[in-house]
């Protein structure tokens, strides 16, 4: 028997955000002005665009991405004035991949990215990134701001990367610098990430580590916006259930909706051994476990409980997972994603995990 769960629309999300914040225009700070697309729209409505900026297709708006009409009549394509919208710029429509992980079986870093001088685009993901990193370290709060205000490569819908975006960029074969340094040249310094909740701030160490701050610790950071994405289906289908199984309908991985608990190799092991449904699992990499994060929820574990009933809870605080993804610089440390705190490290960094401890494990297969 099939099933499917969901997640809140694009409309409950934006009701849950509330009015949002105005974002004044220009902005000025720290000796320079960026003009920005229009000084009166809040920070979670689609942006509208002036004569200078591309009209790319909203993706909130009744028109699929194949040019049918969908049902929807919410978000008309142009606004009282006579201007068209940009593309959605709140982040919090895009917190879920609605594409393949890039670095999941089947994809080649090779082809990845296509480089213009200002604008840097992922052909997997299909996000445009801004190519040269803000000029100066930034607060959240600034950093939101500026991107909100770029204009970059004729668009002025730029917005803060969601966390899932921004692991995306990762490429963990490489010793940290972990990022395509033919793709991006400046890639020294943590990235600034968007977050679902204030009290919680994202930042992607060069390494591949997320680390999640509080506000009051968290200092200026670099900042890389981003444009475009997919955003959910109106009616907030996330997984297509089975009893044992969980395929997102977003990134195409199949994910086992049981955990167990294992050391690294026992894990490897345990996944490859599996015939459910064919079998052909896996230990999932550490982008392809990211992608299951759902980062607005008020407290953790961070994931659809609803999809997978029998997660377990937090002992002291943390509900480490393994991933198959070991260190570059280091082939005896193993990352670690923690659903308890958001928190992304590796073994080696810490003085309580060894490739020996025994961790929480979901087992993944890659798109048919």
């Amino acid at each position: 028997m099939v099933q499917s769960t969901s997640m809140p629309s694009v409309d409950e999300k934006k009701r849950r955000r509330g009015q949002g914040r105005l974002i004044p225009a220009p902005f000025l700070f720290l000796g320079f002005t960026i003009l920005g697309c229009d000084s009166s729209l809040e920070a979670s409505s689609p942006k509208t665009c002036g004569e200078n900026c591309s009209t790319d297709q909203d993706p909130t708006s009744p028109e699929s991405p194949d040019g049918t009409e969908s049902d929807s009549t919410e978000n008309d394509s142009t606004e009282n004035d006579g201007t068209e919208n940009c593309s959605s710029s709140d982040p919090a429509l895009f917190q879920m991949a609605q594409w393949p992980m890039p670095g999941s079986t089947g994809e080649d870093h090779s082809v990845q990215y296509r480089v213009d001088e200002e604008v840097t685009h992922d052909q997997i993901t299909g996000l445009d990134w801004q190519r040269q990193l803000a000029p100066v370290s930034l607060t959240d709060e600034h950093a939101a701001e500026y991107c909100a205000e770029l204009i970059l490569g004729g668009h002025c819908d730029w917005r803060l990367p969601t966390r899932v975006e921004g692991v995306s960029l990762l490429d963990l074969q490489r010793k940290p610098p972990s990022f395509d340094p033919g793709a991006f040249s400046d890639i020294d310094g943590d990235l600034v990430l968007w977050s679902g909740n204030p009290e919680r701030l994202f930042r992607l160490g060069i390494d591949g580590g997320l680390r999640v701050r509080s506000p009051t610790i968290a200092g200026p950071d670099r900042v890389r916006c981003v444009r475009g994405g997919g955003v959910p289906d109106s009616d907030g289908s996330r997984y297509e259930l089975t009893p044992d199984l969980a395929r997102d309908l977003g990134t195409g991985l199949t994910w086992t909706r049981a955990t167990s608990k294992q050391t690294y190799a026992d894990a490897a092991s345990m996944c490859a051994g599996l015939q459910l449904d064919g079998g052909g699992f896996r230990v999932p990499s550490l982008k392809e476990l990211h992608t299951l994060m759902f980062d607005s929820k008020p407290n953790g574990p961070w994931i659809d409980q609803s999809a997978f009933l029998s997660f377990p809870a937090a002992v002291s605080g943390h509900i480490p997972f393994w991933t198959s993804s070991l260190e570059a610089a280091d082939p005896n440390s193993a990352w670690m994603l923690d659903f308890a705190t958001g928190t992304a490290e590796a073994t080696a960094a810490t003085a309580n995990f060894t490739l020996e401890s025994t961790l929480h494990v979901l087992c993944v297969r890659s798109r048919p």
